[in-house]
């Protein structure tokens, strides 16, 4: 029986807030009242969603295209592999990816997925690897005053288009192209809901990315390939480790190439050094070119590294849940 998330709100008129599954904001304005969103799926399936509006209109304005926000994983390319439709009384219709070139009147200059962004941010989640996918209904719609739109967004989006497990906050908006993300004396004039419950993709062969959670350990930028300059960042902060105290965190690792091949570095110097970001953060750094610090050859390439962290002696290993399981990386553009 498949489990569903199931956002409530109807006492948002009264609260202008509401935290069931995050929060949603919406007074005398468009409102998401609620979203039907399974808690799990299989990497390669079409998920179903389905967002539940309504839209009271005070005064005579308009017309104006509904918008809407979908927040997924950048990997999901979901603009390649989604499919939107509404249905009202008023009426039934599809909504559409808008282009570029259409700017929001009121996103001084930037266009609706990075207003959205800006607007928003990542929507609680911690690796920014995150985008905001911008929607318009194929009709306007008028603000006649007392009329009342009840809308369902019909979404069917596929997930999992880079192969990876995933733990993830899915999120939602959505506004009118008139009004954007703002508020006035007759109230505010969107919604959003930003999950605090984990959306989970399981099924796929690459690694396991963890939005929700934070991390022991991450790479900056997510997606790199074996030519590019990355940042290895390990949160002492995050949970007590046998590295707890310890003053000197080295990078022990091992890169696995093409040709099967694997290059293993494993020393206490200053070339896998960790340095502290600040005197007290316990947390620690090293930036580095992984083609470089592997030596890997002209006709090598790079596919992933398993790593682990180590103080000055080698001998403690701290690994991936906190345990001397190595960590692992893979390297892909996408």
């Amino acid at each position: 029986m498949r489990s569903y998330l199931h956002i409530k709100g109807k006492n948002l008129w009264k609260l202008c807030a509401l935290v069931v599954l995050g929060i949603a904001l919406a007074c005398c304005g468009e409102q998401i009242t609620s979203v039907d969103q399974p808690a799990t799926a299989t990497v390669g399936s079409v998920v179903p969603i389905t967002v539940h509006c309504d839209i009271p209109t005070v005064g005579d304005g308009g017309p104006d295209y509904l918008i809407f926000g979908f927040l997924v994983p950048k990997g999901w390319k979901a603009a390649q592999n989604t499919t939107i439709t509404y249905t009202s009384k008023q009426g039934n219709g599809t909504m559409s990816l808008i282009p570029d070139g259409t700017l929001p009147k009121k996103g001084d200059g930037l266009t609706w997925s990075a207003y959205m962004k800006k607007t928003f941010g990542n929507g609680g989640n911690l690796i920014d690897d995150m985008e905001w996918v911008a929607y318009q209904t194929d009709k306007a719609y008028s603000h006649t005053g007392g009329v009342e739109f009840i809308v369902d967004l019909n979404i069917k989006t596929k997930v999992g288009a880079d192969n990876n497990n995933m733990l993830v906050k899915l999120g939602y908006t959505i506004t009118d192209s008139g009004n954007g993300f703002t508020s006035d004396g007759n109230g505010t004039y969107y919604s959003v809901l930003l999950g605090n419950t984990c959306f989970e993709v399981t099924g796929g062969s690459g690694d396991l990315v963890d939005f929700c959670n934070p991390q022991l350990t991450t790479i900056d930028p997510p997606k790199s390939l074996d030519n590019d300059f990355v940042t290895l960042t390990f949160d002492g902060t995050v949970t007590d480790t046998q590295l707890s105290g310890a003053s000197e965190v080295y990078l022990c690792a091992t890169a696995y190439t093409s040709d099967g091949k694997t290059i293993k570095v494993c020393e206490q110097t200053t070339k896998t050094l960790l340095k502290q970001t600040t005197a007290t953060s316990k947390k620690y750094q090293l930036t580095f070119w992984p083609r470089s610090f592997f030596s890997a050859g002209d006709t090598q390439t790079i596919t992933r590294m398993e790593y682990f962290l180590t103080d000055k002696t080698g001998k403690v290993k701290v690994g991936y849940g906190n345990t001397d399981a190595p960590f692992t990386y893979t390297f892909k553009c996408g």
